[in-house]
């Protein structure tokens, strides 16, 4: 372990995981006079919410908003699963990598309506009818236990349960989520109860959001702007009501606005809607309490709401507490928006007092409480004093032992000096780090830069989502060692940590180190660092089918991605069974600078035997022998991700037979049907917008809908009579899987029916993968050709 003693800076160059409320890019509610104000409501506020639920998207955003924005209550989202079974909106990922996708939608999300993030090792394995059928795939103790872990780690006053439990949730795993959430609001309180997961905690009240009462549901019998609601019908509705567009004046919109914002992100699921401005009501009903309050009692009543309330669990700390809060309700009335530096002298105050009453109590709980409280006067102190951090490394992709530049700059947009200046880093064991440049005092209006070389530890490991580190056993990820608080996501590579002195009183700032990168049309775009290989090794089919009595020629692709900084040669092959041919056997490669790629093409001819085979890419370099390589996950709205897999392709010899030559093929979400077609010796033709308007579509024999093509193909809909004539003279529509929602009136087939929505009519569909397909009338040719 290298020590290192610096005057400015404390940077903490580690593999660690930071809390989930580290902001990838800090959103505009955080910064400034919003983020000033923001911090100052959540100073004297200890309340703790934890909501719950099944599957990114479930969640009541807008509650969410208004309780940690709103209210400045720490609140938090537990989901039970990262969505992994659903389908893609944006592209072609699915299963893990789909998961990593929601994962950032879903911290993209929380940086809006400032909410935490947590999740269980549970894979969305898909569609499930019942809690019994989903308790086939996932184990009740072990999700027991997932949940128990968080709820003794986050440690709520209040949780609220998305989902009920029971068969009126619909999909399976919404019913175990409901279940699990009610068990597990007692077994976190009981001692025998996983031992492994922490000091047991009691929550005080459990409340049942259900997603019928989603404030922008149009079925809502809350909300006033529904036709279909009445004065008698929300007095009939037990529970209580929250006002979730609820207008924050210094904000400028209110938090079911911002909550949608948040949702949006959800693209991959489309979930995007309209920022509608008024009220909007939610509605939460007491289902359990340990404490003697009504069932229609506010929220927050009966539980830890403000500092004052800490002398429940010290009385020691009484006369502390009350001065505590009469400082915070002081600088709120003192504040001054436009001036926020003249809060500075108090809130610095206002800080030593919390630390002092922190040394002093003996309660564990209640330090824990001041310990989230210091962060938010830290925060409230950093933006009133005008300080802010930024952290750029010079390279955004880093490999075992290269060096890069590292620049911490500290600007001083406040009227204060600041000279006192010291730092500690510790850097992790392997990893070098030297800074070549000194500094002095920090003026008003200047900007000083701390500026490192930093090596890479030789044997650093790979950054990658660490749920996806080793293989699933079953429906559960296997993950490694992480704290108690279930981190969504890898920690950042490179967090950063600052600490100036104002009159005695340290100001700490954070963030991670990131790479900014400029586009000329685009402006400033940024991404954290990450260690990736040296060299990336991928092949392409990652699955190839072969059919048994046809041509077994296959063409395989292997791609080289090179981060090295000096050229490096490569001698590249295919690893096969004994009796399948390479050609060539080996090609060689020369990459002459970080960022290249080169993509070889290898023909394999397969024995004409059926079973399912694996092929090896493998990348000699010196002595070396490099077998994997990763994938980017990379949209513009979310945090780039590398899934790392081995260089192998899985080929599947089947019997197999076909009955047409060509099919047209209508490109929806993105799915893997078009490629498959193809490696059975079906000639794939795409067809646009404008051959769906005028192209002869007589000449294909078939023509299949891509998933949920009616989703996002609007010539569908424009030219539906066309494709309806086309079936009327003989065509066959082969249409995947698509929502009533997005097909709506609309007459798709030939005959009339109707599509259900989502979660409707649940008992008619198929959802065991091993359910065997039955043709009604064999002697249907279209039905026989079609499946």
């Amino acid at each position: 372990m290298r020590i290192m003693t610096i005057m400015l800076l404390c940077l903490t160059l580690a593999l660690a995981i930071l809390p989930s409320t580290m902001p990838a890019a800090e959103v505009a509610e955080d910064r400034g006079a919003m983020g000033l104000s923001q911090a100052l409501k959540r100073l004297d506020v200890v309340a703790s919410v934890l909501h719950t639920g099944a599957h990114p998207d479930d969640e009541n955003s807008a509650l969410l908003a208004w309780l940690a924005r709103g209210q400045g209550v720490r609140t938090a989202y537990l989901s039970a699963t990262r969505g992994e079974g659903g389908v893609n909106l944006v592209g072609s990922e699915l299963f893990e990598t789909l998961g990593v996708i929601r994962t950032e939608e879903l911290m993209a999300a929380r940086r809006l309506d400032h909410a935490e993030q947590f999740f269980t090792p549970n894979y969305e394995f898909g569609f499930s009818k019942s809690a019994d059928d989903t308790y086939t795939k996932w184990n009740h103790d072990q999700i027991l236990g997932d949940f128990v872990r968080v709820i003794r780690y986050f440690r709520p006053e209040i949780i609220i349960s998305r989902f009920t439990g029971t068969p009126r949730d619909g999909h399976g795993h919404h019913q175990v989520a409901g279940l699990i959430t009610q068990e597990a609001f007692r077994a976190a309180a009981d001692p025998n109860r996983f031992p492994e997961y922490g000091n047991p905690w009691q929550a005080k009240k459990l409340y049942l959001n259900g997603m019928d009462n989603d404030p922008n549901n149009p079925n809502n019998p809350n909300n006033a702007n529904n036709p279909n609601t009445t004065q008698t019908n929300q007095t009939n509705q037990p529970g209580i009501r929250i006002n979730v567009g609820e207008f924050d004046s210094i904000l400028g919109r209110s938090y079911n606005q911002i909550a949608i914002e948040g949702r949006s992100m959800h693209r991959s699921q489309g979930q995007g809607g309209a920022q509608e401005q008024g009220p909007r009501q939610t509605r939460l009903q007491l289902m359990q309490k340990t404490v003697n309050v009504s069932d229609d009692a506010p929220i927050l009543a009966g539980v830890l709401s403000r500092i004052p309330d800490l002398a429940q669990l010290d009385s020691t700390l009484s006369a502390d507490l009350a001065g505590l809060a009469q400082r915070v309700s002081t600088i709120r009335q003192k504040v001054n928006l436009i001036r926020p530096a003249d809060i500075v002298p108090d809130l610095a105050a206002a800080l030593n007092d919390l630390d002092r009453i922190k040394a002093k109590t003996t309660n564990e709980h209640v330090r824990f409480l001041l310990d989230k409280k210091e962060d938010d006067f830290q925060e409230a102190l950093r933006i009133a004093a005008g300080l802010t951090i930024d952290v750029l490394a010079s390279d955004d992709t880093l490999f075992p032992g290269q060096e890069f530049n590292l620049t911490i700059s500290v600007t001083n947009g406040g009227p204060y000096s600041f000279s006192e200046l010291r730092a500690l880093t510790d850097l992790p064991g392997g990893w070098e780090g030297v800074y070549d440049s000194s500094t002095g005092s920090l003026e008003p209006g200047q900007r000083l830069d701390q500026k490192y070389k930093v090596k890479v530890s030789g044997g650093a490991g790979f950054t990658q989502p660490y749920w996806l580190r080793q293989p699933r056993r079953g429906d559960r990820f296997v993950w490694p060692s992480v704290p108690a608080g279930t981190p969504p996501t890898e920690g950042m590579l490179i967090p950063v940590r600052a600490e100036v002195r104002y009159q005695g009183t340290t100001i700490v700032m954070k963030k991670p180190a990131e790479f900014r990168r400029v586009d000329r049309r685009y402006g400033e775009q940024r991404t954290t660092p990450k260690v990736v290989p040296a060299l990336s090794v991928t092949i392409s089919p990652d699955t190839a089918i072969v059919p048994l009595k046809v041509n077994r020629q296959k063409e395989f692709t292997v791609t080289l991605e090179n981060q090295n900084l000096e050229p490096v040669g490569a001698e590249v092959r295919l690893v096969t069974l004994a009796g399948w041919a390479v050609s060539p056997p080996s090609r060689n490669v020369n990459l002459t600078r970080q960022g290249e790629k080169a993509s070889l093409q290898f023909t394999v001819s397969v024995p004409p035997a059926a079973g399912d085979f694996v092929i090896q890419a493998v990348a000699k370099v010196g002595n070396q022998e490099l077998k994997t390589g990763y994938t980017a996950v990379a949209y513009p709205h979310i945090e780039t991700r590398y899934v790392y897999s081995a260089a192998q392709s899985k080929v599947e010899v089947i019997d197999v037979a076909t009955t047409v030559s060509s099919v047209g093929y209508v490109e929806g979400t993105g799915d893997a049907i078009p490629d498959a077609l193809k490696q059975l010796g079906i000639n794939v033709t795409f067809l646009s917008p404008k051959d769906i308007a005028t192209a002869d579509l007589s000449k294909f024999p078939t023509i299949v809908l891509g998933v949920r093509a009616y989703a996002v193909r609007d010539d569908l809909r424009a030219y539906n009579k066309r494709l309806l004539d086309y079936v009327a003279n003989g065509g066959t529509i082969v249409a995947q899987y698509n929502r009533g929602n997005e097909v709506g009136n609309l007459q798709i087939g030939p005959y009339p029916l109707t599509m259900p929505n989502v979660n409707q009519n649940n008992a008619e569909r198929v959802t065991h993968e091993e359910a065997p397909v039955k043709i009604l009338d064999p002697s249907n040719t279209s039905a026989a050709r079609s499946s």
